[in-house]
């Protein structure tokens, strides 16, 4: 199917259903299913300490994937782990929900609010939610991912376009993935 002529739901409504969604989360269990069968023990373990909205949403992530045709190993495994490096902090919906709104509204007090902290600083969640691509991908190299499903990892939410790169497909398709899901 071709992924422009789906209809996708408003910014707007999409973030509503994902607050909703994190907010019902921790009373709904989640199957990881696919997880252990993709991800090495140690990828698994950085997989469980994401959230279970996280974990949630990456499994519907890896599903968006497989449905449009898209089987590699790296890819499924990026797909998976894309957001593990939002772990580094305990994030409230408020929080995730704050950052999308300044980032279109304004964007310089985003980035004012997200500026290296220390863990413990009352905008360290901030932080890791505007640097969890690097420090999910970082995690990732530590428990033998490849270099290929870091790098996705590391650009996920990056504007990285570059049609003679390999890669590129393949980071277009993990950010197609997450903008539906």
């Amino acid at each position: 199917m071709n992924v422009t002529s789906e209809k996708r739901p408003s910014p707007i409504r999409q973030r509503l259903y994902r607050g909703v969604d994190g907010l019902l989360a921790p009373w709904r269990g989640v199957d990881d299913g696919p997880a252990p069968v993709v991800l090495s023990p140690a990828a698994l373990a950085l997989f469980r300490q994401m959230s279970p909205a996280d974990r949630a949403h990456s499994l519907r992530v890896y599903r968006w994937l497989l449905d449009h045709g898209y089987e590699q190993d790296e890819l499924l495994r990026a797909g998976l782990l894309h957001d593990c490096g939002k772990a580094a902090a305990r994030l409230a919906v408020w929080q995730r929900t704050l950052k999308v709104a300044l980032k279109k509204l304004a964007p310089g007090r985003w980035r004012r609010l997200s500026s290296p902290t220390a863990p413990g600083s009352w905008r360290y969640p901030f932080y890791v939610l505007a640097d969890h691509a690097r420090i999910g991908g970082e995690w990732a190299a530590a428990a033998g991912c490849s270099e290929l499903a870091c790098w996705l990892i590391v650009h996920h939410e990056s504007d990285f376009a570059d049609d003679n790169d390999p890669r590129y497909d393949l980071l277009w398709a993990l950010q197609q993935a997450d903008a539906s899901s």
